[in-house]
């Protein structure tokens, strides 16, 4: 279970990162480009260290979790353009959080602590 789950998570970023290709191609605007640049670090940071935790050796689990919340918030950020957050953004936002407790659940699941064990 814990390694379907963990190829889900592999499989959500992964998409994640092709759909912000959108924001590269649909609208050519400073705004639109640095959301774009954000979404593809933020998800391709997930992939990397879902695939190889020893990346940051202790500090992996921390940055996961900073990732994983940040999903929701970039998502948050990006629905107050206008000073109101509408239906479709409430929704994105509650996505945001859903995949982001995903890559944690995952992230947890596959590899637990990844802290090193004092001798």
């Amino acid at each position: 279970m814990k390694r379907a789950l963990w190829g889900f998570a592999l499989a959500v970023d992964t998409l994640a990162i092709v759909a912000a290709v959108s924001f590269f191609t649909a609208e050519a605007t400073l705004s639109a480009m640095a959301w774009g640049i954000v979404m593809v670090s933020i998800f391709g940071g997930l992939l990397a260290l879902l695939g190889r935790p020893q990346l940051l050796g202790a500090h992996a689990s921390k940055a996961v979790a900073t990732l994983s919340l940040a999903i929701p918030a970039t998502m948050l950020l990006g629905s107050l353009d206008l000073g109101r957050i509408s239906g479709q953004e409430a929704y994105a936002i509650l996505i945001g959080g859903l995949v982001g407790w995903l890559n944690w659940s995952a992230f947890r699941r596959q590899y637990g602590d990844v802290t090193p064990k004092a001798a």
